[in-house]
C-alpha cells in the first residue's frame, strides 16, 4: 500500500476512534440515567470508565500528533501533545536512523552540538547498544571529528506522519549520513517501496 493511501486510512480510523470515544462517553450515562440505576458502586464504576475513555482518547491524539515546519535552514518540529516545538538548524544534523516500521518507527536525529531543547540526550552507552546502526556511523563521525560532541533526539509520536517528516528531513538536511533502514523509509515516504 502506497503511503498517501495509507495516511488517508489512519487519518479515518483515528476520526472514527475519537468518535466511537465520545459517542460511548455520552451514551453511558444517558442509559444510566434513564435506566434509574442511583447505586454508588455503579456510579463509581461508571465514572471510572468515563475517566478511561478520556485517557484513551488523549493517548490517541497524542500518539498522532507530529507538526513540523522546514524552512529557511531551520526544522521545527514538536511530538506529541504536550511536548514543546525543537528547533534544529539543518546544518547541524549529523546522522539520520529510523528504528522499526510502519506507526511505530522510531526517527533518531544526531546533532554536532548541544541544541536549545532539554530533550537532546549526550549519546551514551545505552545509545550505542539499541541504535547499533547509528553507532557505527557515529563512532565513524567520532573518527573525523574528535573534539565535536554529539547529542541525539528519538521522535517517536505521530504514525505514519512520520514518513512525511523523513522526506522533508532528507530534502533539506543535505549534510547528514542516512543509516540504511533510514533510507529504507524514505524510499516508502517517496512511494518508491510499498509499506
Amino acid at each position: 500500500m502506497k503511503i498517501e493511501k495509507a495516511l488517508k486510512k489512519q487519518k479515518r480510523y483515528n476520526k472514527l476512534f475519537i468518535i466511537f470515544m465520545f459517542f460511548l462517553a455520552i451514551f453511558l450515562p444517558i442509559i444510566t440515567y434513564l435506566a434509574y440505576i442511583k447505586t454508588f458502586t455503579i456510579i463509581a464504576f461508571l465514572l471510572l470508565i468515563e475517566i478511561l475513555i478520556f485517557i484513551a482518547i488523549i493517548r490517541k491524539v497524542n500518539a498522532c500528533t507530529l507538526k513540523f515546519i522546514c524552512a529557511n535552514n531551520k526544522l521545527k518540529f514538536r511530538s506529541g501533545l504536550f511536548s514543546s516545538y525543537t528547533y534544529i538548524q539543518c546544518d547541524r544534523i549529523s546522522i539520520i536512523h529510523t528504528n522499526k516500521s510502519n506507526e511505530d518507527m522510531e526517527i533518531i536525529i544526531v546533532t554536532k552540538g548541544k541544541v536549545k531543547n532539554q530533550k537532546m540526550k549526550l549519546i551514551n552507552k545505552e545509545f550505542m547498544k539499541k541504535y547499533e546502526e547509528a553507532a557505527v556511523e557515529y563512532r565513524r563521525l567520532k573518527r573525523i571529528n574528535e573534539d565535536v560532541v554529539f547529542y541525539f533526539q528519538v521522535i517517536k509520536y505521530g504514525e505514519l506522519k512520520k514518513y512525511i517528516f523523513l522526506d522533508n528531513i532528507y530534502r533539506n538536511c543535505v549534510n547528514a549520513t542516512y543509516t540504511a533502514s533510514a533510507i529504507d523509509n524514505i524510499k516508502i515516504a517517496r512511494s518508491q517501496k510499498e509499506i
